[in-house]
């Protein structure tokens, strides 16, 4: 199997879903993202200073190729002669993954469609999900989300989730989120002063297992059906409705009896704990802010009970605003009307 022609064939399906997606980021986003991709594509480590210049010439290369082509249409994928559509990931992996590697394909925020490929380290089946943890990438697009779900299946990218965590150290740099520094502590690691990078790959080895229950509990969520939610995100795409009904899968996922923190709190896992509560922005830190507050009491007293009353109150708010939209959006209310009710009393 020619898997360097395979990976060059998804990359160009990545590169033109970028084309055409690059504009539903923010300029910080979208910056952020090209670094990463840059990283990525010059084989520089998460650690490694980067040489702006040379960074700005690529950026500006690439600008140029989506500008040329932007217009064109997604290719099928052609394996030992028989054409796979983009989104065939089922199929195309019933022929790479016996030979190691693994497809992913689906849609992201914006309905943007995202694709990889990647090596398979390992797999293994876990309450009926399939769950991949990936190695090198051979393939991809701006996306860094270190889990997906596609369909039953739960893709574990490690080289995004280095890179995550990476980002992390730069960021308390910046903020100094005691969270942050929380998170590292527990893992023996000074945040301000690390002296192997073996220590973060380490972190980020053990944090996969948190993405992994995100995804399972999102999996397992009744409150707010898929196929519902999916009207929703497609109707109202690249609106605040559409950031807040991710919003709320996401607070769902991660507060139902399946999910991340369920996972945490039955494991103890501390550091997860403090990531969780570093990284909770946005609109899912506007509909559940009682993690943060119960956080801040938990350093002071290690009391898994405050979490626990947390994340029972998270999923108690996140299924009301899941069932108010629902039914606002099967009422036919406008996007001007949902947004009045159940985003502008946040200030927003």
């Amino acid at each position: 199997m020619d898997i360097e022609n395979i990976a060059q064939q998804v990359q160009e399906n990545c590169d033109l879903s970028d084309a055409k997606h690059w504009g539903s980021y923010t300029i910080c986003g979208l910056l952020l993202r090209l670094m990463d991709l840059y990283r990525w594509s010059e084989g520089i480590e998460p650690w490694v200073k980067i040489d702006n210049p040379e960074l700005m010439d690529w950026v500006g290369e690439k600008e140029e190729r989506w500008k040329k082509i932007r217009e064109n249409e997604y290719k099928n994928i052609v394996i030992e002669g028989r054409e796979y559509a983009p989104l065939d990931a089922n199929g195309i992996n019933e022929l790479l993954e016996p030979k190691g590697f693994v497809y992913g394909a689906g849609y992201v925020a914006a309905m943007k469609p995202s694709f990889f490929l990647a090596k398979k380290e390992e797999s293994r089946i876990e309450d009926r999900h399939k769950i991949f943890i990936l190695g090198k990438e051979l393939a991809r697009d701006l996306i860094t989300t270190p889990a997906l779900l596609q369909g039953e299946n739960i893709f574990v990218r490690t080289q995004p989730a280095r890179s995550f965590i990476w980002h992390k150290i730069t960021e308390f740099k910046f903020s100094g989120k005691e969270s942050l520094k929380h998170a590292f502590a527990y893992y023996g690691i000074d945040i301000n002063d690390i002296k192997d990078a073996e220590e973060v790959d380490r972190v980020a080895r053990e944090e996969l297992e948190s993405y992994i229950h995100h995804e399972i509990g999102e999996a397992k969520d009744t409150v707010f059906p898929d196929e519902k939610w999916e009207e929703i995100v497609s109707a109202f795409s690249l609106t605040p409705t559409e950031k807040f009904a991710r919003a709320i899968k996401d607070i769902l996922a991660d507060t139902n009896e399946h999910g991340t923190l369920r996972y945490i709190i039955d494991n103890k896992r501390e550091g997860s704990l403090g990531f969780y509560a570093a990284l909770i922005s946005g609109f899912r830190k506007i509909i559940f802010p009682e993690i943060v507050i119960a956080f801040e009491s938990f350093r002071g007293k290690a009391d898994w009970g405050v979490i626990e009353t947390a994340r029972q109150r998270g999923h108690e708010n996140a299924s009301g605003y899941a069932e108010r939209l629902v039914e606002m959006y099967e009422n036919g209310s406008s996007k001007t009307e949902i947004e009045e009710e159940l985003i502008r009393p946040f200030g927003i």
